[in-house]
């Protein structure tokens, strides 16, 4: 028998946040299915976080030295697991498009009967998250970040013609991140039943594990380099949770942009999308992606948005108010 090795490739905003963090809870209980977790660093005894996003970052900086560190830690890992067991690896920027990771693992994808796994979603819903997600904490112009961002990011051809170069599309998995197509209508259940899992007896995360918030939070906080050292960092929003609750969680349904907008956004992935469907997803009709329609979202207005904002300035003050009132007071001498 041989071991297997499973990447997990995300993408970004397709729950995989909720998928890692199983993984972390869950590391000891998925031996008992032949499931090995690698540690964040991929070392043997490493911390298990769930995912090695870090770790791939560094290495994607030089791919072609990155590439021989990774085949001698996988080749390490993989000799401490025995024969039929499975070692898992997630990272979202492994389905960064253009950023060399396909080939940090050319020298293990024969070795090892690698599998790949990624989650894809309709471009316009991709874009708009990682601009709330991102983006918004470090440019403060979101239509010029759209006008470079549009055709380029989430291009699902371009990320998967890429990782067919190291590992054969018959064992590429691409699963639409669509609740209604998701077994049980839920990401953590779909992901287990692709590696061959029941889904029983596992733990799972508690709450929203990664929240978006409302624009007006974004038009509040947003593109503030004394709130943001970088787009990776979260603390801001940490504190308005903190002080509000999930009062300001975005609304599934609050959008940017007009569906005309939208819908321009989606003309420029059509002959990607195609791609896909006629490869990956050949019994499936075009389109690819269930197209947006004009219910869908509600547009906030520029006086909406205004107001709004002013209600989460409020919150923010009552809040940390009531957080200084309800500290004991030293004693008076």
């Amino acid at each position: 028998m041989s071991r297997t090795l499973f990447l997990h490739l995300g993408a970004n905003k397709t729950g995989s946040t909720a998928i890692q963090e199983f993984l972390r809870l869950n590391a000891e209980a998925l031996l008992q299915q032949g499931i090995h977790v690698a540690s964040g660093d991929l070392l043997a005894g490493g911390a298990v976080t769930g995912q090695q996003a870090p770790y791939i970052e560094q290495l994607v900086a030089d791919p072609a030295a990155g590439g021989g560190e990774m085949t001698t830690r996988i080749d390490s890992l993989m000799d401490t697991i025995p024969d039929g067991a499975t070692l898992v690896l997630s990272a979202e920027n492994l389905s960064n498009p253009g950023n060399g990771s396909p080939q940090l693992f050319a020298g293990v994808s024969g070795k090892y009967q690698a599998r790949a796994l990624l989650y894809i979603r309709r471009p316009d819903e991709f874009l708009l998250s990682s601009w709330r997600q991102w983006y918004s904490k470090v440019l403060d112009d979101f239509w010029a970040w759209i006008v470079t961002a549009a055709g380029r990011r989430c291009d699902w051809r371009m990320i998967l013609a890429g990782w067919e170069q190291v590992i054969p599309r018959d064992r590429m998995m691409v699963r639409l991140y669509d609740r209604a197509r998701l077994v049980n209508r839920d990401v953590i259940s779909d992901f287990l039943s692709v590696l061959g899992i029941k889904d029983e007896g596992f733990e799972r995360p508690q709450g929203n594990i990664n929240p978006s918030y409302s624009g007006a939070v974004q038009a509040l906080v947003g593109a503030n380099p004394l709130l943001f050292r970088d787009l990776h960092d979260d603390d801001t929003y940490r504190i308005v949770d903190a002080l509000t609750g999930s009062r300001f969680h975005r609304n599934s349904r609050e959008s940017e942009i007009t569906h005309e907008q939208r819908l321009a956004l989606l003309q420029r992935y059509d002959d990607a999308n195609e791609w896909v469907r006629v490869n990956y997803f050949p019994t499936h009709p075009a389109p690819l992606f269930a197209p947006p329609q004009p219910q869908d979202y509600d547009v906030m207005s520029p006086e909406r948005l205004e107001q709004q904002r002013w209600e989460v300035a409020a919150s923010l003050i009552y809040g940390l108010s009531r957080k200084v009132l309800a500290r004991p007071r030293s004693s008076e001498t």
